[in-house]
């Protein structure tokens, strides 16, 4: 299969390698039909992830169509459409019985790797360097997902691509920011930075309850987004004195 795959800092290629095989019964195989670019890609890219090695394959937001599914996993079937969650998570352990999904315990190989360069270990991640776990991303033409049953999403066939991709990271990001501000009804909320997660955030804002949504950056094609789709004021960064404001 093609795949891009991360050769060393600033080389980044698409080569031709081995399709992924069923590791473990509760895996299944996705041929991938749609994968987000993350910001954070840019730190591979970048070489800032000390674990990263010759030949990864990176990858963290995809969707596709299941092509194999492993003898224990009970949700999915071949030709299902799924949305693959950026994190990978055991489902059975103690943060994952608390729905700390980014925290499970069990799944990432690397996690001394993460603890002697972050100080602590979170789960494994699809296509993000040794320390997070060393598995394949999703930026190829197929991926071996493990624990199927805990975090894929299965959606209908009336919803494009398009339309549900980015539940994979980049919505729930954009969610959680907002959950974490604690938005009650008429609250004033301030969005600074209105990149991909930031147009999430605002949407979000909104759901919550928000009464008015103030969306702060200095890119403008990002600001008039912001003010269209997002029904947000607007400030340029670059040209208004916010706190002014």
């Amino acid at each position: 299969m093609k795949a891009v795959v991360w050769h060393g800092k600033g080389d980044v290629r698409v080569d031709h390698v081995p399709d992924p095989t069923i590791l473990d019964p509760k895996d299944i195989i996705i041929q991938v039909t749609a994968s987000g670019i993350c910001g954070s890609d840019l730190h591979l890219y970048d070489g800032l992830m000390p674990t990263m090695e010759a030949g990864d394959i990176i990858g963290h937001e995809p969707m596709g169509i299941v092509v194999e599914v492993g003898s224990e996993v009970r949700k999915f079937r071949k030709g299902d459409r799924v949305v693959v969650p950026f994190v990978i998570a055991c489902g059975c352990c103690f943060f994952c019985q608390k729905q700390l999904y980014s925290a499970c315990d069990t799944t990432n190989p690397g996690a001394d790797l993460a603890k002697a360069a972050m100080g602590h270990a979170p789960a494994g991640l699809f296509g993000y360097s040794g320390m997070l776990g060393r598995y394949p991303g999703g930026q190829a033409e197929y991926l071996r997902v493990p624990h199927a049953d805990v975090g894929p999403i299965k959606i209908d066939s009336s919803l494009s691509d398009e339309q549900v991709v980015f539940l994979s990271d980049i919505f729930p990001t954009g969610y959680m920011a907002a959950e974490n501000a604690g938005i009650e009804p008429g609250d004033t909320v301030a969005i600074w930075g209105c990149g991909p997660v930031g147009q999430f955030a605002i949407q979000c804002a909104w759901m919550f309850g928000a009464g008015r949504v103030i969306a702060i950056d200095r890119v403008p094609e990002r600001l008039e987004m912001a003010r269209v789709h997002g029904r947000a004021e607007i400030l340029n960064f670059g040209e208004d004195e916010i706190h002014d404001r």
